[in-house]
């Protein structure tokens, strides 16, 4: 075999504008005649990697909002995007510093004070880079097919003494100027009016800008050759902002290698992708998103949680990613959170900086107060820091680890596998009696066992029948390690998961309920749940107790061992719940799985 050609799509330029409002204590228009004097003559700027000054600029829509606008930047490597960022945070800093010698303070969008908050509250607009029309089209409905899990990642709600609001974005839930993308077949000029007329019929506006994601730029903020994300919400910090505009270039890659390829985007039925976008607006990464099943309209439907949508598009967005030579540090603020809260049964972890600024106001009832958030603002190496990384790991040192040591591992990507096929065999026929592990043998032939989610999706058809699910259970029984389904069906939606966990719990005569943990598989109940499994093929213990002692369950079944006869235990649920007159109880359910007999102990 010769190798032709080889392609890689590199990264293309794109111009960041970092938002934040203006607030002047006891002045009611103080904030919109401050902006138009710092607009008229505004501080000098340092200038990025390209050389290009900042600039400071404002909205005729948002009068109390001023953006600091990078110009076209290269993000290609760390390095660049360091430098990036700290010419950034300089510039934020050196504005932050004349709007308080104005008589003023720069705050994170959202300062619920304000006289008028709508007059603050703005985006971080990413305006990425494209070659022709081909991209244009690609890349903007990429991104509109994302639009509900970016809202979810990247929303920011009101804030003031009092803690954070809760819910997604409070911009793009008073919004009057933004919709939702309407799907482009084309680019040329004669679909781009049928696009503008529907908009007019539908929104009673004409111009492709009031888009979430606008396919001709934002002419204002001098990007009107590139295609404009207006997703997210204005971050607090410059850490934030690059997180995103590295999310988008990753997405910019993508669609650049659907053009390559000749592939297009799907086309996300338009009252779907408005229905889950409101949904990320009122609720943030608590949504829970309707997939699309246009293919498989005879299925029920299927929801899933925004934070399961944030990672299944971290695992799509990785080869482009790796390509980037993306760090831990820098994708931290956007996965680790969001990977915390869907595995770790602990609550209270950050993730997103609508959880950062209610973490504050936890731990300090002071920490939201204007000063002390200007304060911040004028400090670059503030701006720069990973603060949601500090409050997850002062929430739980040992899951924010792990959780960076996850992140790695995806970001270093499979090991490459090397050409054995012209060396010599080795041989295998003493591995079996080496290898005394029972779920390591497989037969020839054999499938290979399956994987949580594997499992979940096949148990997700409709009417499987009993054999069915026992064969599909016993299939990921085969796998190494603890079986534990708990982190996955947290990650799906909360009423796909109460479904799949009827469909594994076994009837009321196979089911064990225990009243403490236990000591050996010789206890009573222990017995009990094995000679059901040995019978029935499965069985359910059951604990429900005081929510404190749901960890002795645990650690008592680590304990025991392995089940004896092959019986595998899976964890199925572990979770607390609030009884009456407000207790706090919890629920622990472990699923006992035999072997069929005679092939699989």
């Amino acid at each position: 075999m010769t190798l032709v050609a080889l392609y890689r799509s590199a990264p293309l330029r794109q111009r960041i504008s970092k938002g934040y409002s203006v607030y002047v204590p006891g002045h009611g228009r103080g904030a919109e005649e401050l902006v138009g004097s710092l607009l008229a003559g505004p501080p000098p700027l340092p200038a990025g990697p390209s050389g290009q000054p900042h600039t400071v600029r404002g909205s005729a829509r948002a009068r109390a909002a001023l953006w600091v606008d990078t110009g076209r930047v290269s993000l290609h490597d760390p390095a660049t995007r360091a430098r990036t960022a700290e010419a950034l945070a300089v510039s934020v800093a050196r504005v932050a510093a004349d709007v308080r010698r104005r008589g003023g303070l720069l705050l994170p969008t959202g300062w619920q004070q304000q006289p008028d908050p709508l007059a603050g509250l703005c985006a971080d607009l990413h305006s990425a880079e494209v070659l022709n029309p081909v991209q244009r089209e690609v890349f903007t409905n990429l991104v509109r097919e994302h639009t509900a899990s970016l809202i979810a990642l990247g929303g920011r709600q009101l804030y003031g003494p009092g803690g954070v609001a809760p819910g997604g974005s409070a911009r793009l839930s008073r919004s009057f100027d933004q919709v939702s993308t309407r799907y482009l077949d084309s680019c040329a000029p004669e679909h781009l009016e049928r696009v503008r007329t529907r908009l007019r019929q539908e929104e009673r506006v004409g111009r492709l800008e009031v888009m979430d994601v606008s396919p001709l730029g934002m002419p204002e903020a001098q990007a009107g050759e590139d295609v404009t994300v207006r997703l997210f919400d204005a971050q607090v910090t410059v850490a934030g902002t690059l997180a995103h505009a590295l999310l988008v270039q990753a997405l910019s890659m993508w669609s650049r290698d659907l053009e390559r390829t000749g592939r297009r985007v799907r086309q996300v039925p338009q009252f779907l992708l408005e229905q889950n976008r409101a949904r990320a607006v009122a609720h943030g990464l608590a949504a829970e998103l309707r997939v699309d099943q246009t293919r498989r309209t005879e299925e029920p439907p299927r929801t899933q949680s925004a934070g399961r949508a944030v990672r299944t598009l971290l695992s799509e967005l990785l080869p482009y990613l790796r390509q980037l030579d993306a760090t831990t540090d820098e994708l931290a603020p956007l996965f680790l959170g969001v990977e915390m809260a869907g595995s770790a049964a602990a609550s209270g972890f950050v993730r997103n900086e609508n959880d950062l600024l209610a973490h504050w106001h936890r731990e300090d009832r002071t920490a939201l107060a204007p000063e002390r958030l200007a304060q911040g603002l004028a400090s670059p190496d503030w701006l720069t820091a990973d603060h949601c990384g500090a409050s997850n790991r002062a929430v739980g040192h040992g899951s924010w680890a792990a959780a960076r040591v996850w992140l790695t591992d995806r970001l270093a990507g499979p090991a490459p596998q090397p050409d054995r096929r012209h060396e010599a065999q080795p041989d295998r026929r003493h591995e079996a009696q080496r290898d005394r592990r029972p779920e390591s043998r497989r037969e020839p032939g054999r499938p290979a066992p399956l994987t949580a989610d594997q499992l979940l999706d096949r148990l997700a058809r409709p009417d499987l029948p009993a054999p069915e699910v026992m064969d599909a259970l016993r299939s990921y029984c085969r796998a190494g390690g603890t079986l534990d389904l708990t982190r996955p069906l947290r990650s799906r939606g909360r009423d796909e998961a109460r479904a799949l966990r009827r469909v594994l719990r076994p009837r009321a005569g196979q089911r064990v309920r225990c009243e403490k943990p236990p000591v050996s598989w010789d206890d009573t109940t222990a017995t009990r749940a094995l000679r059901a499994a040995g019978e029935q093929g499965v069985a359910l213990m059951h604990w429900d107790l005081p929510a404190q002692d749901r960890a002795r369950v645990r650690e008592a079944l680590r304990g025991m061992g392995r089940a004896p006869g092959g019986v595998r235990t899976v964890l199925l649920t572990d979770t607390n719940y609030t009884a009456r007159e407000d207790e706090k109880r919890g629920t622990v359910e472990v699923l006992l799985v035999a072997p069929r007999e005679g092939t699989d102990r």
